[in-house]
């Protein structure tokens, strides 16, 4: 039986379909581009551990999952490495 990737909540900024690090990670042109139909906002975020230290990350590529609360990203993570 091949072992399941653990997943983590951790807190990003989601800007279109990219969840950030911090602001500062955001192209700083592509922000004040686009800023007129969207703000960057805290979300909590669940992923696989392997992108922990990514700077960016494509939700759609990396599966990632996003909530408003901290507490729901945590429980979700929680919910799917006890699997």
């Amino acid at each position: 039986m091949e072992s399941q990737t653990k997943k983590i909540a951790r807190p990003r900024y989601r800007f279109f379909d990219d969840l950030y690090i911090n602001i500062e990670s955001i192209d700083q042109e592509l922000l004040s581009d686009w800023s007129h139909k969207e703000k960057p906002t805290l979300k909590h975020c669940v992923f696989k551990e392997e992108y922990e230290k990514e700077s960016r990350i494509s939700i759609e590529l990396s599966g990632a999952e996003v909530y408003d609360t901290p507490e729901a990203a945590q429980q979700e993570a929680d919910s799917w490495n006890e699997e």
